[in-house]
This record gives C-alpha cells, structure tokens and sequence, in this order.
C-alpha cells in the first residue's frame, strides 16, 4: 500500500518519503547544520483511520543522526485520543517490516505513528492486518520554523513536543520546520516558509543567536524585518505567530561576543515584531513573549525544556494559533 497518502508533517508532497522534512533542492541553499537537522523526521507522522488492528510498515533504518535528541527516540510511538499508547523499538542499519499493534477504538478515530527519529527512517509501504486503514482527514496545515525547542530535542516521545501538544489542541496539521543546531533566522530559511502553503505560520528562534553564531540587538532586530518581509512575500495574508525565545538562565544577563544579553535579543525581536505589524497595518501576526512561560525547575539542562516545559509552550501556542486562525476555535473533537 501507498505508504504517502498516510503520511503527515512534511513541507512537499511526499513521493519518495521521506529522506528529508525539506525538498533536497531547497536545502542546498541551507547552512549545512540546518540541512543536517532537516533529516531528522521531527513531526513527520503517518496518520490514519480504519478497523485494522495492526500495521506492518515497511522501513529502512539508518544510523543514529546526531542531531536527533541527547536520548534519541529509536521507536515508532503510536498516539490515539491524545494519548501514548505505545511505543514499538527500531533498529539502525536495516531493512524489515515492523508490526505496530493498534489500541482499541471506533473505526473513524484516528491514530497517529511519530517516527523513530534517531535512525532518519525511510518509509517503503504500509499493510494493514486484521482490518482495513484510510488516510485521516486532512486539517489546515501550520508551519512552525524554530530551532531545537521546536524541534523537540529534549522530550521523551516525539508526542510530547510542543509542536505536537498544540497540534492536538487546536486540529493543526503540523509541519514541524525545527532544526536543532540551527535556526538563526537564515534567509533561505525564510525563502523557504515562504514557498510552502500554509493557513498559519509560527517562527520561534533567537537563542541561538546569543552563543553558537552570537548577535547584537541591532543586528538581529533588523534580520527578524528582513525574515517577516521575506516571509511576508509569499504569505501576505496568513497568520504568523511569533515566540520570542524562552527563558535560558545563564544567557539573560551575560554578554556574548559581541557584547548583547539574551534579554537584549528578546527586546530586539519582541519589539521588531510590534513594529512591523503596526507600520503595516498588518493585523495577522502575534507575538507570544517567551521569557515568562517556563520556568528554570521546566529545563533539563539551562536550555531545552523538558515534557513538562513543552507541555506548557504547547498550552500557550496553541492558544495563540488558535486565536488567529479561522475556522479553529480549539480544536476538533476527535485529534489523535
């Protein structure tokens, strides 16, 4: 069976699922960090209904990516009603067909397959057993472009990213764009968020702006106008949610190498994105300042939140897509 047409989480029509979240065309034009990270299959889920009550799912494993996770997910996780159920072991370097038990449920319920994103997995085919499988509806489609936290780094299950919780929350189909290692506001980032269809946009980034490829207020003040404009040419009137970066203790206060705190960058960002919607008139971005939503206990090493930390961003982004998109008030009754 046509593994594709399950398939949910990828910026391009899946054809040859799914070397990459990111056209290989698209990434040549990346930084080479961002480019790796686009392996990792953060998001990418197969999604479906039916009253199989298994699945074999034809896959090639690779071996661990170093930009999956400090604890790689190595397993396909499978989520029904919002809730882990199970989560079934991979192993690196082969080719096999991995059987997924399915939990009991109404035959239009969906389920939800997270992939094992420590291994880079490429999907050959799906066979439902016991019963029958169709592809879950399709739901307005966000785009989250981010770095780690958004790429979910440091959660326990691919689930438990915040991408995923407010994906859940409010019936999103998530495209997650989250590049550990990366997302410095990159101009061919931002070219390529403007390419992809979407009913709703978020960018969350900037920390990694303090320390890996360090910045001032000034610079990346200006950079985040250029990545809104670019963004802005190809989406002029789709929602766009900013998060400006969330609270890392020992960067607030320090000085990077060019002499700006974190808390520096945060007001450049906070303040650009006021500035550019009030000078446009542009009533369809928000910003969610990030410094107060976790808290330090939510951090598992100074940076990265962990299930809890993401839980609570999941809460408040979702409130906030939620708000900007028509046709969402909440989320679905039924979201797996």
């Amino acid at each position: 069976m046509d593994i594709t047409q399950f398939t949910r989480g990828l910026a391009f029509s899946a054809t040859d699922h799914a070397r990459s979240r990111v056209p290989l065309e698209a990434t040549e034009r990346f930084a080479r960090d961002t480019a790796s990270a686009a392996l990792v299959p953060a998001g990418v889920r197969l999604e479906f209904s039916g009253d199989a009550t298994a699945v074999e799912i034809d896959v090639t494993t690779r071996t661990m990516h170093p930009l999956a996770a400090p604890v790689p997910k190595q397993y396909f996780s499978i989520w029904l009603f919002g809730r882990l159920h199970a989560q079934v072991p991979a192993v690196p370097d082969a080719r096999r067909r991995i059987r997924l038990d399915l939990p009991p449920r109404q035959h239009d319920e969906p389920v939800a397959v997270h992939l094992p994103e420590g291994y880079t997995p490429i999907l050959h085919g799906i066979e439902a057993i016991g019963g029958g499988i169709t592809p879950a509806p399709s739901r307005p489609r966000w785009v989250a472009y981010g770095d780690s936290i958004t790429q979910g780094w440091t959660t326990s299950d691919p689930g438990l990213a915040w991408t995923a919780v407010a994906a859940r929350n409010t019936g999103l189909d998530v495209v997650n764009l989250g590049f550990a290692g990366a997302a410095r506001g990159e101009l061919p980032a931002a070219g390529f968020v403007s390419t992809v269809p979407a009913e709703v946009i978020s960018l969350a980034w900037g920390t990694n702006c303090w320390s890996q490829i360090p910045m001032d207020r000034e610079y990346i003040a200006e950079l985040m106008r250029i990545f809104l404009t670019v963004v802005r040419s190809g989406h002029p009137e789709t929602p766009i949610v900013v998060l400006s970066p969330i609270l890392r203790p020992q960067a607030e206060s320090t000085r990077n190498a060019v002499g700006a705190t974190l808390a520096e960058l945060r007001d450049g960002i906070e303040e650009t994105v006021d500035l550019f919607a009030n000078r446009r008139e542009d009533t369809h971005i928000r910003l969610v300042p990030g410094l107060e939503l976790v808290s330090e206990a939510q951090l598992v090493d100074g940076i990265h939140p962990g299930d809890e930390g993401h839980a609570v961003l999941g809460q408040a982004m979702g409130a906030a897509l939620a708000s900007v998109v028509q046709g969402v008030p909440g989320g679905p009754a039924r979201t797996p």
